[in-house]
């Protein structure tokens, strides 16, 4: 509909009057006939709903961002820079195509299912090398058996920052906390940051939990630069959620989904179970395309993200265009631009088609009270009408102006009259005529049946806008001062 709306616009500015649409907006056939003929430029996408803190995103944030971010990667490897995120993996396989016979109401598949969550931290650096997972359960207690059968890193190694494999811990809702981040810190990341030689970089998001004196003091004394994403912009600078994430999930959907098919009694997954399946899922998602996928994932997210290689029009090209937004939106507003001293009617807007069957009804908006002459701003113009030469370039759809016509058997009677543009079409002009309501020739109406065609040579001037008062059949157009017309 906002591409049809748009067209309509567009050829009302041009005076261009499409027969076949219905009051020149276009149907529903035409947008998917033309979505069709130009698919190499535009399409339909499913769009992301984002909040309006995440739509804000400035380019001149990311750019600020991207020039700090360029001096504290200087001359630093991509296996030193990392970035970490927190996420969680749901009891819930989610919906899945399957084969049912035609006309069935309600496809459905029995499966237990929980509204239970899973937290877990997840880091990775540019060069592809994904640290062993945290996992956070959703107790005030840990036992033993949660703790086993989890994945290691990937690629591992034999140190024993990554020979552990998964580090566990708890809290009583389930999340990362200032603590548990900590704790993160210090026994997964920090291990393995000692072990590489140089300048590291830390690349998260800036949540108050993860800023603490002592992380910042630990990141100073062991040469890590700890780099805060900008706010409200993790859509587009975080690499683990632009590239790593949904493969992560949809890798987690398909081994969550065979082990229920497996434990068919069970509604929930067992906490013991939990780390087993993540590591089946990490190692369904690293066996994609003949294996290695996770080293691909996470260096392609850090290049999507602009980090490795420092490139910050990978970030900026994906924001709005300013430009394009401001034309769309230039459009709208004059398609729903309302004159000042005037009220919303078919004629404002160029909608104006009017029947020639007497009955035909016409729905105007109604009359506000701004629209009241009471309420006008400033005293009222007194003086003569300003009349316009006519030229192509002025006349437009719903523009009032007076009319030379001829009448009698040899033309030699001339009459001008006051009409409104209905359509124009090359250089034929339809125009519409309005009767006078008295003899001040100040206030008239439009006569729906009294259509008829003009050339730009039989328009004698153009009339500023006039007053509009009244609603459907009673609307009247009040001109400041007498038109000089001869009514047949």
């Amino acid at each position: 509909m906002d591409l049809r709306v748009i067209a309509k616009s567009f050829l009302d500015k041009k005076g261009i009057v499409v027969q076949k649409f219905t009051n020149n907006l276009p149907g529903a056939d035409w947008a998917r006939s033309i979505l069709k003929r130009h698919n190499n430029l535009i399409s339909q996408r499913v769009a992301t709903n984002i909040s309006k803190c995440r739509a804000e995103v400035s380019p001149g944030i990311i750019s600020e961002y991207f020039d700090n971010l360029s001096k504290v990667l200087q001359n630093i490897p991509a296996e030193n820079i990392y970035n970490y995120d927190e996420s969680n993996l749901q009891d819930n396989p989610g919906k899945q195509k399957m084969i049912f016979q035609r006309g069935t109401k309600y496809p459905e598949r029995v499966q237990n299912h929980s509204k239970s969550s899973t937290s877990i931290m997840v880091c990775g650096s540019a060069a592809g090398v994904l640290l062993p997972p945290y996992i956070m359960f959703k107790s005030s207690e840990i036992w033993q058996p949660w703790t086993e059968g989890g994945p290691k890193g990937k690629p591992c190694c034999s140190e024993p920052c990554c020979l552990k494999g998964s580090r566990y811990n708890r809290t009583t809702h389930g999340w990362i906390d200032a603590v548990t981040f900590k704790d993160w810190f210090t026994t997964s990341f920090l291990p393995h940051a000692k072990r590489q030689p140089g300048r590291k970089v830390l690349i998260g998001d800036n949540l108050s939990s993860h800023i603490q004196p002592d992380i910042i003091f630990e990141c100073e004394k062991n040469d890590i630069d700890f780099v805060c994403l900008p706010k409200n912009s993790t859509h587009l600078t975080q690499p683990l959620d632009v590239g790593f994430f949904r493969p992560l999930k949809q890798a987690w959907r398909n081994s969550l989904n065979e082990w229920k098919n497996q434990n068919t009694r069970l509604k929930a997954i067992p906490k013991s179970s939990f780390p087993s399946l993540v590591r089946k899922a990490l190692d369904c998602m690293d066996s994609c395309n003949g294996g290695g996928s996770i080293k691909v994932d996470l260096q392609a997210s850090f290049k999507a993200t602009g980090i490795c290689p420092l490139n910050k029009y990978k970030v900026l090209d994906k924001l709005p265009n300013e430009n394009n937004s401001a034309i769309i939106n230039d459009t709208i507003t004059d398609y729903l631009k309302v004159p000042p001293r005037r009220s919303i009617t078919s004629a404002v807007l160029g909608l104006n088609n009017f029947s020639s069957d007497e009955d035909t009804e016409i729905n105007y908006p109604p009359l506000t009270d701004d629209n009241l002459d009471s309420d006008h701003e400033g005293p009222i113009d007194e003086t003569v009408p300003e009349y316009q030469t006519p030229t192509e370039t002025n006349l437009q759809i719903g523009s009032f102006v007076l009319v030379k016509v001829k009448f009698g058997k040899r033309g030699m009677s001339t009459y001008i009259y006051l009409a409104v543009i209905k359509s124009i079409v090359g250089s034929i002009i339809t125009v519409t005529g309005l009767k006078s309501m008295g003899t001040s020739k100040q206030t008239f109406k439009i006569v729906k049946s009294d259509v008829f065609d003009v050339s730009i040579k039989n328009i004698e001037a153009i009339l500023k806008c006039p007053m509009i008062e009244g609603v459907g059949d009673n609307i009247r157009y009040t001109f400041s001062h007498s038109v000089d017309v001869r009514e047949a």
